[in-house]
């Protein structure tokens, strides 16, 4: 198996984050070029993205779509194999994961988006918690 990249970037607080799996065994958790974490896959990992990673490998290429320059608020999700001259897919997304690239694609995108969100959420979780309206006044 391949060595294969997926990476978000564009809002701010995305920091251009990045997944690379290699041979399905093994990932790494990058954060603006930076290696944040590293582990084997698990065995349910693998298969969940076995079959959606040998599916778009045998469609072919599509058409690279260029990130629309969509502002401060825009997102761009690009997929690369480590042995091909340019990336599968590059995406300008709404919102993630990113739509648009085929079923096969957008499959594998999702659990990818998924999978990264699930890494970044342990190495730094973030608590959500309740502002009650006496809470936002301020103290005379």
């Amino acid at each position: 198996m391949r060595t294969m990249t997926y990476e978000r970037s564009g809002r701010t607080n995305t920091a251009a984050q990045a997944l690379r799996v290699e041979g399905l065994k093994h990932l790494w958790v990058l954060e603006q070029g930076e290696v944040l974490s590293e582990r084997d896959l698990t065995p349910q990992e693998a298969r969940s993205l076995a079959p959606l990673l040998e599916e778009a490998t045998r469609q072919p290429a599509p058409a690279v779509l260029v990130p629309q320059a969509g502002g401060p608020d825009g997102l761009a999700v690009t997929l690369a194999f480590e042995d091909e001259e340019s990336p599968r897919v590059r995406l300008a997304a709404e919102q993630l994961p990113a739509r648009g690239a085929g079923p096969h694609y957008d499959a594998l995108l999702g659990e990818l988006d998924a999978l990264l969100t699930r890494e970044l959420h342990v190495r730094a979780p973030r608590h959500a918690h309740v502002v009650l309206p006496h809470q936002l006044r301020q103290e005379e």
